[in-house]
């Protein structure tokens, strides 16, 4: 298991989203992908911060896997649009 910390930015001329917006998004997209098994994240009006817990052979994949898996959130997602993310 391994724990990978992210931050998502929003852009500073995008809306803020809803709360529950960010968290929603990335429980759905968590679902599609083996290895997920937790996710907790803060929104705030720059975007969200969270922590992704991740079955993984190592670091490297887990963090790819979030980021896959943040990125996904954010395309499928129309109020994140624009938004970038870091792990």
């Amino acid at each position: 298991m391994h724990v990978v910390h992210f931050t998502m930015t929003r852009p500073r001329d995008a809306p803020v989203p809803a709360a529950g917006t960010v968290a929603a998004a990335l429980r759905a997209a968590v679902h599609l992908h083996h290895g997920p098994e937790h996710v907790r994240v803060h929104g705030s009006r720059a975007g969200a911060r969270g922590v992704m817990f991740v079955l993984a052979p190592n670091p490297d994949t887990a963090r790819a896997l979030c980021l896959t898996v943040c990125v996904q959130a954010i395309a499928r997602t129309p109020e994140l649009a624009g938004w970038f993310v870091h792990a």
